[in-house]
């Protein structure tokens, strides 16, 4: 752990398999998501205020914007064009469906006879299924 070398409750050291090293182990990695969100934040910020005070004043002669206007801008577009939460792709066991299937699931459990059977009697037994459907689709005279 490095933090604490003993467990102020009388644990021992504190270990990652205590209670407090489960702690402070979960409390470490919420300072370094502080700290890591505030580091963007102030990167992409830094990238808008400049970008804008560069490009948006000489065409449009629009004003410079500051740091804290620029985060704004950023927090305002997220809310409008784009979404606070991520998205995970390639987990298929939360996704159901004929949609999200693989398609090897489409696939039929013959394989290749089944691909010659289609290019050599496919078409003409398609044919013949066309021609039931529309004669029994055909009004009858009364």
């Amino acid at each position: 752990m490095g933090l604490f070398k003993h467990c102020r409750h009388g644990h021992g050291a504190c270990e990652p398999t205590t209670r407090c090293g489960r702690i402070l182990h979960f409390g470490g990695h919420i300072l370094l998501g502080i700290v890591v969100v505030a580091v963007v934040a102030v990167v992409f910020g830094w990238v808008v205020m400049t970008a804008w005070n560069a490009v948006v004043p000489a065409v449009f002669n629009l004003p410079l914007i500051t740091f804290w206007q620029a985060v704004g801008l950023m927090i305002l577009g997220r809310v409008l064009f784009g979404r606070f939460h991520h998205r995970h792709r390639g987990h298929g066991k939360c996704r159901v469906g004929r949609h999200f299937r693989r398609p090897e699931a489409d696939a039929p459990p013959e394989g290749g006879a089944f691909a010659q059977w289609w290019w050599e009697e496919g078409e003409t037994a398609f044919r013949a299924f066309q021609a039931r459907k529309a004669s029994s689709e055909r009004p009858t005279a009364e």
